[in-house]
């Protein structure tokens, strides 16, 4: 397990809603060191973890939740071996503690069923619905991000606003600033926003240099770096606008976010947070 790697298609191709993978390791989450299993909560002794070649699940990070979804035997695994109607219900899908080997947690449908194997060759399935949701929340938070930035260079707010860390959740979707953004400008924000998502900018992916990426894009503070062994970034452009070191899942267009309602402006220790949902 400990040199497994997982490749991570949706990286690469986030339209994909059913893949045929492999399977490298399968085992009870009760059986992973412990530094993965307080990976999640609630353990029983019907929760399992599994590895596979390659997946179209989005892991849980960069402030948006993990994909769900079923794991079943592909078809042509089954006609060489003996059918089974058991399905992998993945709720949850994390980075181990270390080692790049992605874990898929979940139960067998039926619990007694748990009849997958190494090297078994399955079909991934993801949610559609909730995928199509965490994207258009992850495009909506750097859209609002960019409004911001934008406010901040015609001088509506501070210049001297520094962009720090988002969530992409449906019920905690916010971008955080440190410094002070008063709730007067609630108004110039949606205006921005709105404007920014009726521009229907093009949503690109790039993989870019590490130069590159610190000259190109906005929240990329001195601590950032790049996972051990890479050598490019991925990040995600709103054409015109801007962009962001990002390994999240978009939508294609600015406008396929829908509308964007910005909730509230509030403030703590300094930072700023600036709730958003979409419609």
């Amino acid at each position: 397990m400990a040199t497994a790697r997982t490749k991570l298609i949706y990286q690469h191709n986030q339209d994909l809603r059913q893949h045929l993978s492999r399977v490298l390791s399968i085992s009870p989450v009760s059986a992973l060191p412990a530094s993965d299993q307080s990976l999640l909560k609630n353990v029983s002794e019907d929760d399992y973890a599994l590895i596979t070649n390659e997946t179209i699940f989005y892991v849980q990070g960069g402030g948006q939740p993990s994909d769900t979804g079923t794991i079943t035997t592909s078809s042509s695994s089954s006609e060489s071996e003996t059918p089974s109607n058991s399905t992998f219900e993945v709720s949850a899908v994390r980075h181990p503690a270390s080692g790049g080997a992605i874990l898929h947690f979940g139960r067998f449908n039926p619990t007694n069923q748990a009849n997958l194997k190494v090297g078994d060759e399955i079909q991934q399935s993801i949610d559609g619905q909730k995928r199509d949701l965490y994207s258009r929340l992850h495009t909506a938070g750097h859209i609002l991000g960019l409004a911001i930035n934008a406010l901040m260079q015609n001088g509506t707010l501070p210049s001297t606003l520094v962009e720090s860390k988002a969530s992409h959740y449906p019920d905690s979707a916010a971008v955080e600033f440190v410094g002070l953004i008063e709730s007067k400008h609630l108004a110039a924000i949606q205006a921005k926003t709105d404007e920014f998502v009726a521009s229907a900018r093009k949503v690109s992916i790039h993989w870019w240099s590490m130069e590159r990426l610190r000259k190109g894009c906005l929240g990329v503070g001195d601590e950032f770096e790049l996972p051990e062994g890479e050598t490019e970034g991925r990040v995600v452009e709103m054409e015109g606008l801007g962009a962001y070191p990002c390994g999240g899942t978009h939508v294609a267009t600015c406008d396929q976010v829908g509308k964007v309602e910005v909730r509230k402006i509030s403030r703590s220790k300094g930072v700023s947070r600036v709730s958003y949902r979409v419609a």
